[in-house]
């Protein structure tokens, strides 16, 4: 039987892994650099660390907006269709991205000292505005054409190679450190990416680029949205003077992250799968496999859940003593509530709703509770203090993935019957 079901599903299987051994080089190393940042700083440093990120990536939302996601499934799209425009995509929307990373770096050199308190330490991180999202969109060409195995092959020698310059710079530089080795870090993986990729053609399609743009402003809507109901708490935060607890905030979503990234990578995976399926307007088999998924994945973020509560506080105060306290734990605790709902969360995302062509549901539904989002915080924070934010996060997290969720499904069916109908 399990012969039968490996052969079954043999290339999901081999993708996964190699996937999956990509992400761990990547978001590993990403993670591991964080984790060394951690140790090496105090408290107040770490907090800052994690603010700097958290403004660079509302800014990298707008140097990407969503153009690494559509990329991946347009790709898919024109290989399906043995589309001569293929080996086009990757030069014409790096050229489109270098574009837009460099009006954005132009407007925190004039602008940005008089909106950013931390404006010195936030210029190191212009580079980073270029490299993350032009690793992205060539991370998202080898998701589209299936090569897993080369990605994570590059992400691995690259990922060696990042850790030991960031502990070299943050052991002896500290914030600083930790600031240029994320530039490092990406500039090496967009490097690495881009010279391995034979078959980039050096002509700017405007057709196909026009068709990637449309979808990804949807996208890239949605990934606005997206930071209004999470990344955005720890502006807020820093508002009320919350730096330390900020500190604590990354340190458990980095270890969310973490835990996410199977379902995340099994999303991935059968991410071509789906956008084929969608293309050949195959719906019920769409939803089938929606059916199939659900309670494993939920049943099984429950019970991952119930272990790391007894687990993590040990951890930390084994690994990282100086972060370990009461409201360490008591943010944990809370977070930990919707940990289920975001595994199953990055698996219905990254490997249905967007591949398929329905990025638009996850733009309405995240801009919405995304609003809803900052003015609870506002309100829990004035009530409650700290605290309020991530009771704010859980609940909001929670409506978000049950109105996609119910859109969604009610969607296929309603599709899936109109098309036998015109049978």
């Amino acid at each position: 039987m399990i012969k039968q079901k490996y052969n079954q599903h043999k290339e999901t299987a081999h993708n996964f892994f190699w996937r999956a051994l990509q992400i761990g080089a990547k978001q590993g190393t990403t993670f591991l650099i964080f984790f060394m940042s951690a140790y090496f700083l105090i408290p107040e440093d770490l907090g800052l660390f994690s603010y700097l990120m958290a403004v660079v990536g509302l800014l990298i939302i707008f140097c990407d907006f969503g153009l690494s996601t559509s990329t991946s499934k347009y790709v898919t799209e024109e290989k399906t269709r043995n589309s001569n425009s293929l080996n086009n995509i990757l030069f014409s929307i790096s050229i489109l991205i270098i574009g837009i990373s460099a009006f954005v770096s132009l407007f925190i050199f004039f602008v940005g000292r008089f909106i950013f308190e931390d404006y010195n330490l936030l210029i190191y991180l212009i580079p980073y505005l270029f490299f993350l999202p032009l690793s992205s969109v060539a991370d998202g060409v080898y998701r589209g054409l299936k090569e897993f195995k080369r990605l994570s092959i590059i992400s691995l020698i690259v990922g060696f190679f990042s850790l030991i310059i960031s502990y070299l710079l943050i052991k002896n530089f500290g914030l600083i450190g930790a600031i240029i080795s994320q530039n490092i870090l990406f500039f090496l993986l967009t490097f690495g990416l881009i010279i391995f990729r034979e078959d980039i053609k050096i002509k700017f399609d405007k057709i196909i680029t026009k068709k990637i743009i449309n979808y990804a402003l949807v996208v890239g809507l949605a990934n606005v949205g997206f930071f209004l109901y999470t990344k955005i708490d720890i502006l807020i935060l820093k508002q009320f003077g919350y730096i330390v607890e900020i500190g604590y905030y990354e340190i458990i979503n980095k270890l969310f992250l973490a835990i996410s990234i199977p379902t995340m990578i099994l999303g991935q995976i059968i991410a071509p799968n789906i956008t084929r399926l969608i293309t050949l307007g195959e719906y019920d088999l769409v939803r089938k496999k929606i059916d199939k998924t659900f309670l494993p994945l939920m049943i099984g973020g429950i019970l991952f859940s119930i272990l790391l509560y007894f687990l993590i506080p040990s951890v930390v105060k084994i690994l990282l003593p100086e972060y370990y306290s009461l409201t360490f734990i008591f943010i944990f605790n809370i977070l930990l509530l919707y940990l289920p709902i975001k595994l199953y969360a990055n698996f219905l995302v990254n490997g249905f709703i967007t591949p398929g062509g329905f990025a638009k549901i996850i733009t309405i539904s995240s801009l919405i509770w995304g609003v809803l989002n900052i003015i609870l915080d506002y309100i829990f924070i004035s009530q409650y203090g700290f605290i309020g934010v991530f009771w704010v996060t859980v609940i909001v997290y929670f409506l978000h993935l049950l109105t996609i969720g119910i859109y969604f499904y009610t969607k296929l069916i309603r599709i899936g019957k109109s098309k036998h109908e015109k049978r």
